[in-house]
């Protein structure tokens, strides 16, 4: 039997993930006021499978960002946010930051060691800076939905996104309570560590969320 039943059993059977790809603690992040369980427990009442915490140039240590999953019941992959001259750049797959890597070109070739991805953050946010078209060359794609960021910005962002070998990511950039998973990423993979996460990246098979309050 084919036809609509078949699509229908394809759909349930598909695994849907709604991970938020960009969040903020207190813990490591001066500029949030989020303790990490509490911004965990907000995840799950938003519907939240999964956060990657990407706090300001500072790798959560994957056992502790372990130890967090435990204590909270969701998903929880380290990552991190890397201030370049470039502007933000999300990047996922690596264990540790070398200090001071601030330089893009330097930041590609650390990740391309790594086997990391580099991701833009809210490339619209900032008016005065401007990436060059031939510095998008160094990006693997780009944030194109930031819970943070207005509708223009996010659209503007996706425009960028489209001449990027990977679709766009989405992500809240909380940094306070109100902002956790106003924004993720629906993957159609079981996400449960840093090895899903990538490949699941890799695979293309994810699309933008903006979730209502």
């Amino acid at each position: 039997m084919g036809g609509w039943l078949t699509d229908w059993r394809a759909r349930v059977n598909l695994a849907l993930m709604l991970i938020d790809m960009h969040t903020h603690t207190s813990v490591h992040s001066t500029d949030s006021n989020l303790l990490p369980l509490d911004s965990l427990a907000r995840a799950i009442s938003r519907g939240l499978d999964g956060v990657v915490l990407t706090e300001h140039d500072v790798v959560w240590p994957r056992h502790l960002a372990e130890q967090l999953s435990e204590e909270a019941g969701i998903v929880v992959i380290p990552g991190v946010e890397v201030t370049t001259e470039l502007g933000h750049v999300l990047v996922y797959g690596i264990q540790s930051l070398v200090p001071r890597i601030t330089d893009a070109k330097r930041l590609r070739t650390f990740c391309d060691d790594q086997e990391a991805l580099m991701f833009l953050a809210h490339p619209a946010r900032d008016p005065g800076l401007r990436v060059p078209k031939e510095s998008m060359q160094l990006f693997d794609g780009v944030e194109g939905l930031n819970g943070c960021d207005g509708p223009l910005q996010n659209m503007s962002a996706r425009s960028r996104g489209r001449t990027r070998p990977l679709p766009p990511i989405g992500g809240s950039d909380s940094h306070a309570l109100h902002e956790v998973g106003t924004a993720a990423t629906e993957f159609d993979a079981d996400i449960r560590n840093l090895a899903d996460l990538m490949a699941a990246l890799r695979s293309g098979d994810y699309r933008l969320m903006e979730i209502d309050p």
